[in-house]
């Protein structure tokens, strides 16, 4: 992907506002992924009223963290799975016509 292609958008999360660059493709998925990190923390403020804001940004991340390596799937499983399956659709290919 070329820096061109890239474009900054803001995101904030728990009050604090990050640029972050996007393609067009990738700004959907971070808009949805903004706007579920928020709820998440909203749901900890509420569940825990005593601690601040940093306090359920960490809860969130720790949960987030725990739940990716609780489902046993690494990044490099996901992509060797992806590289399987497009394998398997070009050997499926007839060249020949």
């Amino acid at each position: 992907m070329q820096e061109d292609d890239l474009k900054t958008i803001k995101v904030t999360i728990a009050g604090r506002t990050f640029p972050v660059k996007v393609d067009d493709k990738e700004e959907t998925v971070v808009k949805d992924l903004e706007q579920e990190l928020n709820n998440k923390v909203l749901e900890l403020q509420n569940m825990y009223p005593g601690r601040d804001k940093l306090d359920c940004v960490i809860m969130t991340l720790l949960t987030y963290t725990f739940d990716q390596k609780k489902s046993g799937v690494t990044a490099d499983q996901d992509i060797l799975g992806t590289i399987e399956e497009i394998s398997a659709t070009l050997s499926d290919i007839d060249y020949t016509t």
